[in-house]
């Protein structure tokens, strides 16, 4: 009888203080503002503060093991499964002579922050592929960056054409497994801006390099000053053309993982997207947001289990606290990010959206970073990004970037 009470008075206690129960998500379960509280436990806290500024997402069916990857990239990972080695405290990778990693997912069954952070980095950025840019040529429109600003109104559109090279870790197309002359980087991206007026023309180039304790290098071609400028790395903390991204924020995440400190703070079941996004529509064609916000209508998302990353900042010049990610147990592709200001105050909520083509090859269609504290945001979508075109190694020098400007 005691036991009864007493369980009678915890009941009452959580009622009063007005306590939501954690309620398990089911498959068709749509997740709002009205209810987003009772799913707190299974989505990140910024993710939960862009439902509550009208994101809306919808719970489907769980993806069987392997339905979401490439099966000739697994097959490879598993092949090379146990020859990846850790080389120095930066978290740089390659085979136990010190020679680059010659590709697949490093670390099938990571221990550590670090070996899940090399993952992301090989299977996220790479994307499984050897590069990518449009199938239409690398100077066609690829990406759309659009403003929006706290009423929730697009107020900028920026239509840019890009591509990237991954120099090492290549197994689709020769050469492999790195390109030779360059074979201490990890990749060369570059993008062209193409409209509105005012932007058409300048050409940025960043240079990623396998040793993770070494910045990148940055490059820009300015047409009014007809002249190649490097970057300096202190810049790499400041918007990229007035957005509320950064150098460091593109592809989620980009920084040399050097630059910070890895813990896993725990794997456990989360609300996360995996693919089935809406596309983008091309340029000039309108794209609607939802909610003012938002590409999906109903951002599907799936129960799976992924690591929660903690990065804490090694380099003082980086302008974040600390960021909290989702990364997917199998996949090792990210679906939310919680950004914290230095004084650890919520700054920022990034989201990754993909689709995947017909061999399971991801495209990252949507990266929307939304600033909470000021509630403006930049979704970029990629609207003809397509893996494995092999684009000229020339448009990733410095001596072609005058020429990708005209």
């Amino acid at each position: 009888m005691k036991y009864i009470n007493k369980v009678i008075c915890a009941a009452s206690i959580l009622a009063l203080s007005g306590a939501v129960q954690a309620k398990v998500p089911m498959v068709g379960d749509v997740i709002d503002a009205t209810n987003v509280d009772e799913y707190k436990e299974y989505i990140l806290d910024s993710t939960v503060e862009l439902i509550k500024m009208g994101l809306v997402q919808k719970v489907t069916e769980t993806s069987s093991p392997g339905a979401l990857d490439n099966a000739e990239y697994m097959a490879l990972s598993r092949k090379n499964d146990g020859k990846a080695k850790i080389l120095d405290e930066y978290g740089t990778i390659g085979l136990a002579d010190g020679s680059p990693w010659i590709g697949g997912i490093p670390f099938l069954k990571p221990k550590s922050g670090i070996e899940v952070m090399q993952n992301y980095q090989v299977a996220n950025i790479g994307l499984q592929g050897d590069d990518w840019s449009s199938p239409k040529g690398v100077l066609s429109p690829l990406n759309r960056l659009f403003y929006i600003d706290a009423d929730g109104e697009v107020y900028k559109n920026l239509v840019m054409a890009g591509a990237q090279i991954n120099m090492s870790a290549r197994t689709k197309i020769s050469p492999a497994p790195y390109i030779k002359g360059y074979d201490d980087e990890l990749l060369r991206r570059f993008f062209v801006f193409l409209e509105p007026y005012d932007v058409r023309g300048i050409v940025t180039l960043d240079i990623q390099y396998q040793d993770q304790s070494r910045l990148p290098e940055s490059y820009v071609y300015l047409p009014s000053f007809r002249r190649v400028r490097q970057v300096s790395t202190a810049q790499r903390a400041d918007a990229v053309a007035g957005s509320q991204m950064t150098q460091s924020d593109l592809s989620g995440f980009s920084d040399p993982l050097g630059l910070w400190s890895f813990k896993i703070l725990e794997t456990k079941k989360m609300l996360v997207h995996t693919h089935g996004s809406v596309d983008v529509a091309p340029y000039p064609e309108v794209v609607t947001f939802h909610n003012g916000y938002f590409a999906n209508a109903q951002r599907p998302v799936e129960l799976r289990d992924v690591f929660i990353i903690e990065a804490i900042p090694r380099n003082p010049d980086i302008i974040y606290g600390k960021k909290i990610m989702t990364i997917d147990v199998e996949t090792f592709r990210t679906s939310d990010f919680a950004v914290y200001d230095k004084q650890g105050a919520l700054y920022k909520a990034f989201t990754q959206d993909w689709i995947l083509n017909d061999e399971n090859l991801p495209r990252p269609v949507w990266l929307s970073i939304y600033n909470l504290q000021t509630k403006e945001a930049t979704l970029s979508g990629q609207a003809f990004l397509e893996i494995n075109q092999n684009p000229s190694l020339r448009f990733f020098d410095k001596s072609s970037m005058k020429e990708a400007s005209r």
